[in-house]
């Protein structure tokens, strides 16, 4: 089994490197889960949020939600960077250009 685990916390890539960083509290969980990894193919990568916009617009919607919020289907202000997503089409950023 293959899993590609893009996280946008530097910190989780960095356990993944060096598991001295784990609480001892859930050290031994930790390890448990380490076990079930060493059974797949695993790689744990750093993306920037800005790379899922999809994550990010739910973060910035749960920021600002004061109760909780179950959807059966795409939330509306996701779908659009889920299809450009789900069709592997690229982000692109539009920045300003100076000095023309």
């Amino acid at each position: 089994m293959n899993l590609w685990l893009k996280t946008d916390s530097s910190l989780v890539v960095q356990v993944f490197k060096s598991t001295n960083l784990i609480p001892w509290l859930v050290r031994n969980r930790w390890n448990n889960v380490m076990i079930m990894l060493r059974n797949m193919n695993c790689i744990v990568t750093h993306i920037y949020r800005e790379g899922n916009q999809v994550a990010d617009s739910l973060a910035d919607f749960g920021l600002t939600s004061d109760h909780f919020i179950f959807w059966d289907d795409t939330p509306w202000f996701t779908r659009k960077s889920y299809i450009i997503n789900k069709i592997g089409l690229p982000i692109l950023d539009s920045l300003p250009f100076e000095g023309v």
